[in-house]
């Protein structure tokens, strides 16, 4: 292995420290190796916590800063601006989910840099069971994939994993929706366990997406996302078998059913003292996942978006892209027309929009 990748970041928040933390996990990957941030206080904390140089200048950040890419980790409402700022001066630049916050935020954002160096840190394509059930789907097992369920995470993040499960592109789409509020206890949340068991109101999201030749249903409840007591759900039926999360069922010829499931093979239980990480994820004797971060200490979704940061080096050298301005313009897009069709309670159909081409 080579160098690390030198990457400069904006933004010092929780989802930020994501990156602070796979790069101080995995040095001979990636370097991150200035940040920068809106407040002295940010700054000092950058340096103090994480050992890394911050600034709240962008002269001072870019001063002799050869970086491969630029993460923006910043909100929405800015991030296009610092996005178009590094792309027109030359320097690639993963951006957050989503690209802008509305349609012409999109469109103004994606005329402007629609070949630009680009790429947009969509992650929940990468998360490990999620990219073996996705192989699973590309992989034929199950025939012509025609219907898929997705409660797994919001808007964008939910409505990407719809588009990979059907394999479907830009092509027109139909939409229905409602939401239901829902009287259900917190359990946990991004700063930990919620120290009461009370009940509040949350809204559930409830969608039917139709491609034509493949269908959808969405539907995500905020609780889903850190509840252990709130699954989410993957469901992938194709012609000849289907994937309900972990579990595969397809026939391997007349009278011939197959029932098998993905297993997830780790290091660290029982008698394995090699470490504690996950090395592959397979079903039978194929493998869907293969952990290229192992041994690093690494969950899920830190998993997923260390491969983001890789694959995005992979395309600041081969031009090669994994998750374009245009798919992300298009998860987003797709996920305020849920949004709207849920409020109206109309039906709602995808218009023209410039990247879908």
């Amino acid at each position: 292995m080579g160098a690390p990748v030198t990457i400069g970041l904006v933004g010092a928040s929780w989802r930020a420290e994501y990156f602070l933390r796979i790069a101080r996990d995995l040095p001979e990957r990636f370097a991150v190796t200035r940040v920068l941030v809106r407040s002295e206080a940010s700054a000092d904390r950058v340096r103090r916590e994480w050992g890394v140089e911050a600034t709240t200048s962008m002269a001072d950040f870019l001063a002799g800063a050869a970086f491969d890419y630029v993460i923006v980790s910043t909100p929405w409402d800015v991030a296009p601006e610092l996005t178009s700022r590094f792309a027109v001066a030359g320097i690639p630049v993963l951006t957050e989910t989503p690209p802008a916050p509305d349609l012409p935020g999109l469109v103004a954002l994606f005329e402007k840099l629609g070949s630009a160096p680009v790429q947009v840190a969509e992650q929940y394509q990468y998360q490990p069971h999620h990219a073996a059930r996705l192989a699973v789907a590309r992989s034929g097992l199950l025939g012509e994939v025609q219907r898929a369920r997705v409660s797994v995470a919001h808007g964008y993040h939910g409505i990407s994993l719809v588009r990979l499960a059907l394999g479907v592109g830009f092509e027109p789409v139909t939409i229905t929706a409602h939401t239901s509020v829902e009287r259900m206890v917190a359990a946990r949340g991004r700063a930990g366990w919620t120290p009461t068991l009370e009940l509040a109101d949350t809204v559930t999201t409830t969608a039917h997406l139709d491609f034509g030749r493949a269908t959808a249903q969405f539907d995500f409840n905020g609780e889903q996302y850190f509840s252990p007591i709130r699954s989410r759900q993957l469901i992938i039926a194709g012609s000849h078998g289907e994937l309900v999360n972990d579990d595969v069922a397809w026939l391997a010829g007349p009278g011939e059913p197959r029932r098998e499931r993905l297993y997830r093979e780790a290091t660290g239980v029982d008698g394995d003292l090699e470490g504690s990480f996950l090395r592959r994820i397979l079903l039978r004797d194929t493998v869907h996942f293969e952990n290229r971060f192992a041994p690093a200490r690494l969950n899920d979704d830190e998993l997923a978006v260390a491969e983001v940061m890789h694959r995005m080096a992979v395309f600041v050298q081969t031009g090669v892209p994994f998750y374009s301005l245009a798919e992300a313009s298009h998860d987003h897009y797709l996920g305020m027309l849920v949004d709207r069709a849920a409020e109206s309670g109309e039906t709602v159909h995808s218009g023209d929009v410039p990247w879908a081409v």
